[in-house]
């Protein structure tokens, strides 16, 4: 197998999911193994959720409480996939509850297709509730946070 052959099968697999491909002839043998930057999460153990807490479809109503008040606004998944509160495992979380934000301010990282999207609040005021865990996959529409909007 020569330089050519691997280049090849490397540009293939820099443009699918696989993570790790190995192949073995009579002229040898090439392991490629490629990593992730949010792969490696040893101090957040993954644990399945009880089949009470198994995730269900996003409905408009379940967007807010009932009696929320005017001054209340939802930030929305923009995208279908994995909520990450800060830039990266060791780095502090973009935002709490109780942080006050202003219009264009970076909230959390959507991360979709391997690739990391800001999402940024629209709007000016203060975290009430962060309603996603760190690691939690979203669907397109889905309440994110609440924000208390600055009059």
């Amino acid at each position: 197998m020569d330089i050519k052959d691997i280049k090849s099968i490397y540009k293939f697999l820099r443009e699918t999911d696989i993570v790790e491909f190995e192949l073995e002839g009579a002229d040898g043998k090439v392991r490629i193994k490629r990593g992730n930057a949010y792969a490696v999460r040893e101090a957040m153990p993954v644990e399945p959720l009880p089949p009470a807490e198994a995730p269900r479809e996003v409905k408009k109503e379940d967007a807010a409480p009932a009696a929320k008040p005017d001054n209340i606004k939802v930030v929305t998944s923009p995208m279908v996939g994995t909520f990450y509160r800060s830039p990266s495992p060791e780095a502090p979380s973009f935002v709490e509850v109780g942080s006050v934000v202003k219009a264009a301010q970076t909230l959390c990282i959507i991360e979709a297709m391997k690739l990391m999207n800001e999402v940024e609040c629209e709007f000016g005021g203060k975290i009430v509730s962060i309603l996603v865990e760190n690691g939690q996959p979203v669907e397109y529409g889905e309440p994110l946070f609440h924000v208390e909007v600055s009059k």
